[in-house]
Formats: C-alpha cells, sequence, structure tokens
C-alpha cells in the first residue's frame, strides 16, 4: 500500500469549467496525490485558471493545433509523461482519446461520467435520461479503455429526482456526486487500493467499496 507521504502525481484532463479539478484541487491535492499537469482542449478553458492559481503547469493540446487526432494523443501524452503523471484523470474532457494512447496509459486512466453506466453513454448523458424518462440519475468512475464509456466500473452513486425536467436541476445534483466520487477513487489508487484484475477485468478489485 502506497504511503500518504509518496503523494501519487496525477494529470488532469478537461475542457470547460473545471468543477471536478476543483474538487480534486480541494480534496486530493498535496495530500494523497500531487496535481502535477492540467491539460486542456479548449484554450482559455476556465479549469486552466483553476490550475494556475494552485500553481499546477497547464497547457493546451487543442485538436485543430494538429495535423490529426494521433499527433494530438502524442503530444499530449508526451507531456503528461515528462511531468511525471502516473495516473491520468479525465475531469469533463469533452475529446476522444484514440486507442494508443489509451494503451500508454493503461490501467491508470480514469473518467467520471454523468449517468449510471453502462446507461446512456458519450455525450449528453442527462439529456438522454431526460427524453427517457427516468426518475434516478447517478454518477460513474470508470477506467478507460478504448470504448465509450465501456471501461470497468470502479464506483456509482445515485439521486433519486423524480419531478426533474431541466438538464440544469439534473446537473447541479450530479455535481454534488461528482464531486465526492472522483477524489475517493482518486485517494483509493493512490493508496494502492484500486487495481484491474487481469482475471476478471470487468470487475476492479478494490479494497473497500466506496
Amino acid at each position: 500500500m502506497r504511503r500518504v507521504s509518496e503523494r501519487l502525481p496525477i494529470a488532469v484532463l478537461v475542457s470547460g469549467a473545471g468543477t471536478n479539478l476543483q474538487a480534486l484541487l480541494d480534496t486530493v491535492h498535496e495530500r494523497e496525490a500531487l496535481i502535477v499537469a492540467v491539460a486542456s482542449s479548449v484554450a482559455g478553458a476556465p479549469a486552466l485558471a483553476r490550475a494556475a492559481a494552485r500553481d499546477v503547469p497547464t497547457a493546451v493540446f487543442a485538436r485543430g493545433d494538429y495535423a490529426d487526432r494521433a499527433a494530438r494523443d502524442a503530444a499530449l501524452g508526451d507531456w503528461l509523461e515528462q511531468r511525471g503523471a502516473r495516473l491520468v484523470v479525465l475531469a469533463g474532457y469533452m475529446e476522444l482519446l484514440g486507442a494508443a494512447f489509451v494503451e500508454r496509459f493503461a490501467g491508470a486512466m480514469i473518467n467520471v461520467h454523468p449517468s449510471l453506466l453502462p446507461a446512456f453513454p458519450g455525450l449528453g448523458a442527462i439529456a438522454q435520461a431526460l427524453q427517457y424518462g427516468v426518475q434516478v440519475f447517478g454518477v460513474t468512475v470508470h477506467f478507460v479503455d478504448d470504448g465509450v464509456d465501456t471501461g470497468p466500473v470502479i464506483a456509482q452513486r445515485a439521486v433519486e429526482l423524480p419531478g426533474a425536467r431541466e438538464e440544469k436541476d439534473v446537473l447541479a445534483a450530479l455535481h454534488a456526486l461528482e464531486h465526492q466520487l472522483l477524489p475517493e477513487a482518486v485517494r483509493m489508487f493512490a493508496r494502492g487500493e484500486l487495481s484491474i484484475d487481469a482475471a476478471d477485468p470487468r470487475h476492479p478489485r478494490v479494497r473497500d467499496r466506496l
């Protein structure tokens, strides 16, 4: 088990406001983990200012700045490795990552998604759920594989919202869950309590369930 004094260096990928990044900065940064890099797919994303306020190095890897996605992924991966990241956290990252990038960080990349996977994967998860008429919404933290939100589930948390009709109302409730669940998953990874079992990859080994 990793001692807390041996902080796990992590990188966070973002595209927007960065509320999940802020949750990590407020909870695990300089405690169980050390955020050594924040990379954005969007120049000027508010998340970058959140990182800069804590003196965390940032960089922008916009898809349009590279010949193709593979080139962007290679540059991003090189920078994360140069920063020493041992866990990559997708926190509101709105770009697809290619199979080569996923393989490069296999078993050390996690994502937070605003649905109870496997229901409503991909973009627009909350809109999908509202259209379907569900009354129970939720959040999933999962390992990333080369599919779209298909990686092994680490943890999930649900909330009943029977009267929800607007995305903003659901999002507000789910943000609170995300801000709890994502730091907890990072803590467990940092402590060596979370890993993928090669014999049963669909069910990650978790020492103590979240």
